[in-house]
């Protein structure tokens, strides 16, 4: 159907995206954003990830230093492998954010790190396993090498299929707007943070973690004031702390856009191109580009909870989300890093700060994308062009970089999360299980690092092959929850459930994933004739393959576990040793028992009400809504801007003021003397102490004292004058 040249572009606004066609009858869209032309030059693209990747090797390789120079802490295989066992509540929750940048849901994934902190509290990990160094070396602890094998698989799995989700998204986006070949993208954006995770393993990638959340998460505000007022310095603020820009773009859709700017605007532009008078014939449109109504939607609107499309990727999201927080090592790496009260705080207040950062992306960027009306195709979404594309409409070429820089600290801070989880299953539950049991702590810190090495040169070889082989981020994040789906609930029972036995968590886990593959690949077939990338990454047949997974696994598991309970005592998860003493001193009360349950019945209490206020009770209390009036949707809009700012305060400066302390010691060390003042003044105290408490020994100094003092009075005696 031929468009009038007084309906281009037919909405009012977009015109950017169509043109008139050569006959001049008709108005004809883009067909892609990016097309074959990327934003940037390739120079921009190198210089973000190679320049960035050596600036944080360098930075965190020398905060790793300092603690070491100044704090005195001893770089053995259990500081490298867990942190010392004693970081806080504040730098975990960063870790939490920072790991999950990962992922593009918010709801969910916020929800899962709230059971995941709550089968960590409510579990007593401190308490039931306190030496362990992964969750596979408690699996097989408590269910044997067969087990151990079977989740050790899972577990492995898991962090390569992260691992791809991280490199694919990554060098998809860099490709786009810089041009850099995809596959040196592959290899390239590894590069730093295998430096820095060899220099200081666990901590190192806490820290960077950190560093990533605070660059990451405080530009959202810098760059509110920045594009309010336009003040150089602020500027200047910004570019240094861009990745902070995660929250940064809901200030700029929604208060400050020239485009944009107000809630009302972006909501009248959502009516607009949802609209069932909007033509979506080619030329005006195309088959692969979002246009008119929503199908499943209420209304065909996309302002709307009620969703049909929208229910069945939360479901989707649920499996494929608790899997990656129950069977990646990464986040059970972060758990044992823990010291014992901070660990569910930790985990609880990571999750709600972590859903301020999509829950803004997706009001913003999301929302933005269709506010626009920018022809994004199915294709660009499935590789994760949505933000990029948003950004780069409303900034230009300002915010290509900003979204490239916080791309970049996203995938190098989960791939650094990535890596020591890896090294710590290779090291722990293989080589010292297998090979070689009496390995010292040198010969396993050597071994880790060489790990490390090896599996950060894989994941620029794996992504290289995915890409050729045309997998996308879309389809690796749907199916993620087949694969690895079956062993969620057989770990979280092995912690809090003391019948779960080893032979229904073995047949569970392996049953769960294998008949979910069937029902995915059975499902595809029927409804859809063929089975490939496109047909199996399409909404039914993931949801039956992940339902059928988690469910067959959980089903099974308890099954076996009540006709043959295990009935187990704890004692031999507690019996897992230390490879090296861990110098850290914790106070003894951090492994009191009244401690531990308080910290039982506090997660217990706000884990789950958290879970059900974020998973239930907010999205029903939204369907009566049906279609969001303006007035809800700009009560929307400020929510995410208020939880967006008060999660970017709470994540930046509990960690500073948690470890204040040390930050101290370390500049008292660096710029004066005092440091060392005090140390030789602990060393005197004990010395004194020793020699008071032993009289022969102090007699026996006091005669040495005086015979020292007589030789040198004679030395003076016998000097020429």
């Amino acid at each position: 159907m031929a468009t009038s040249l007084t309906q281009c572009p037919p909405l009012g606004f977009g015109g950017k995206y169509y043109h008139v066609s050569a006959d001049g009858g008709s108005c004809v869209r883009t067909s892609n954003y990016f097309g074959d032309k990327p934003v940037m030059n390739q120079g921009v693209g190198y210089s973000v990830v190679l320049g960035f990747g050596a600036f944080f090797a360098v930075f965190t390789s020398f905060l790793v230093w300092l603690e070491r120079r100044y704090v005195g802490a001893r770089h053995t295989s259990e500081w490298f492998n867990t942190a010392g066992r004693s970081v806080k509540t504040g730098l975990i929750a960063s870790v939490i954010v920072s790991q999950k940048k990962k992922f593009t849901c918010f709801r969910i994934h916020s929800a899962s790190a709230n059971l995941g902190a709550l089968v960590r509290g409510y579990g007593h990990r401190d308490q039931k396993a306190p030496h362990a160094h992964t969750v596979c070396e408690i699996v097989r602890a408590r269910w044997g090498t067969r087990a151990h094998i079977v989740f050790l698989v899972f577990c492995f799995m898991t962090n390569i299929i992260v691992t791809a989700m991280l490199l694919l998204g990554g060098s998809a986006v860099v490709n786009a707007l810089t041009g850099v070949n995809i596959y040196a993208a592959s290899f390239l954006i590894p590069l730093g943070v295998i430096v820095y995770t060899l220099a200081g393993g666990l901590k190192a990638t806490f820290l960077a973690s950190y560093i990533h959340s605070v660059i990451g998460i405080s530009t959202i505000v810098l760059g509110c004031i920045f594009l309010c007022s336009g003040i150089l310095i602020l500027r200047l603020l910004a570019c240094f702390a861009v990745h902070v820009v995660l929250v940064i773009f809901i200030y700029l859709v929604y208060t400050a856009s020239s485009e944009l700017g107000s809630p009302s605007i972006v909501y009248k532009r959502l009516l607009d191109v949802s609209s069932r008078s909007r033509i979506c014939q080619d030329p005006i449109s195309h088959p692969d580009q979002a246009c008119g109504p929503v199908c499943g939607n209420f209304g065909g609107s996309y302002l709307t909870m009620l969703s049909s499309g929208g229910l069945v990727f939360g479901i989707i999201n649920i499996v494929g989300n608790f899997g990656t927080v129950f069977v990646d090592n990464g986040y059970w790496m972060s758990a044992i890093a823990a010291r014992p009260s901070s660990t569910h705080k930790g985990y609880l207040l990571g999750g709600l700060v972590w859903f301020a950062v999509p829950f803004s992306l997706a009001t913003s960027l999301g929302l933005g994308t269709l506010a626009l009306d920018l022809p994004i195709t199915a294709s660009e979404a499935s590789h994760g062009l949505v933000p990029p594309a948003t950004a780069t409409a409303l900034m230009g070429k300002s915010g290509s970089v900003l979204l490239l820089t916080m791309l970049f600290m996203a995938v190098t801070s989960a791939g650094s999360a990535e890596l020591i989880a890896v090294s710590s299953l290779c090291t722990y539950d293989i080589y010292r299980t297998y090979i070689n049991p009496k390995a010292t702590g040198k010969k396993i810190l050597q071994i880790s690092r060489s790990i490390i090495l090896a599996f950060g040169c894989f994941m620029g070889l794996l992504a290289v092959i995915l890409n050729k082989a045309g997998v996308s981020l879309g389809w690796m994040y749907l199916a993620m929850g087949v694969i690895m789906g079956s062993a969620v609930m057989p770990i979280a029972f092995m912690l809090l459930w003391r019948k779960a036995n080893a032979s229904g968590a073995i047949l569970g886990t392996i049953s769960g994933c294998l008949l979910g593959i069937i029902t995915w690949l059975t499902v595809t077939k029927v409804q859809y004739g063929r089975v490939n990338l496109d047909t199996t990454g399409r909404n039914a047949p993931m949801l039956a393959g992940n339902l059928v997974s988690i469910l067959v696994g959980g089903a099974v598991h308890a099954a076996c576990s009540m006709v043959s309970p295990q009935n187990y005592d704890w004692e031999t998860t507690k019996e897992i040793k230390l490879v090296e003493k861990d110098q850290t001193e914790l106070p003894e009360e951090e492994f009191k028992e009244e401690k531990l349950v308080h910290a039982k019945h506090w997660i217990i209490r706000w884990g789950v009400g958290f879970t059900f206020l974020i998973v239930v009770l907010w999205p029903v209390m939204s369907l009566p809504a049906k279609v969001f009036s303006k007035v809800y949707f700009t009560f929307w809009a400020v929510i995410a801007m208020a939880w967006g700012t008060v999660g970017s305060a709470v994540i930046i400066a509990l960690p500073v003021m948690e470890s204040w302390q040390t930050i101290q010691s370390v500049c008292v060390g660096m710029f004066t003397n005092d440091l060392l003042l005090e140390k030789m003044d602990e060393i005197n105290l004990k010395l004194h102490s020793l020699v008071s408490s032993i009289p022969e020994a102090e007699r026996l100094y006091l005669l040495e004292k005086e015979k020292q003092k007589k030789m040198e009075a004679s030395e003076l005696q016998v000097l020429p004058a």
